[in-house]
């Protein structure tokens, strides 16, 4: 599977693309709403093909022209940042009340900006030398 970003700079959108064609016509069946500004397209059989951010600026809080695939983490990317299995960052880390918040939680996980963790894990790491 390919996954393509799409970035509108005009409208401040991006669009995540989950398939092998980088066209989305005829391929999304329903689009749900998960938050403002966060919508996911499935297609007939509920798999995700897609995931829209609208105000991706505002939403991501970095400039379109910063986010690529690169920038943006799930939690097995996340626990190898912090040097622990996915279980253990899941209970140790994301349950920390001051840990960043997801700018996803999808079916499939969530996703964080990778900027945020770097900075939580050096402002840590900061706070316990």
């Amino acid at each position: 599977m390919n996954i393509t970003i799409q970035a509108d700079k005009d409208n401040d959108q991006l669009y995540i693309l989950f398939r092998e064609n980088k066209e989305l016509a005829g391929i999304a069946a329903e689009t749900k709403r998960l938050a403002d500004n966060l919508y996911l397209d499935v297609d007939s059989e509920g798999r995700l093909v897609g995931i829209e951010i609208w105000q991706a600026s505002k939403t991501l809080g970095a400039s379109i022209e910063d986010i690529g695939l690169d920038s943006l983490v799930g939690v097995a990317e996340a626990a190898k940042l912090f040097g622990v299995k996915k279980p253990n960052f899941l209970r140790d880390y994301v349950s920390k009340e001051d840990f960043p918040r997801p700018v996803a939680a999808l079916a499939s996980g969530r996703i964080w900006r990778l900027k945020d963790l770097e900075e939580y894990k050096a402002q840590s790491a900061k706070q316990s030398a």
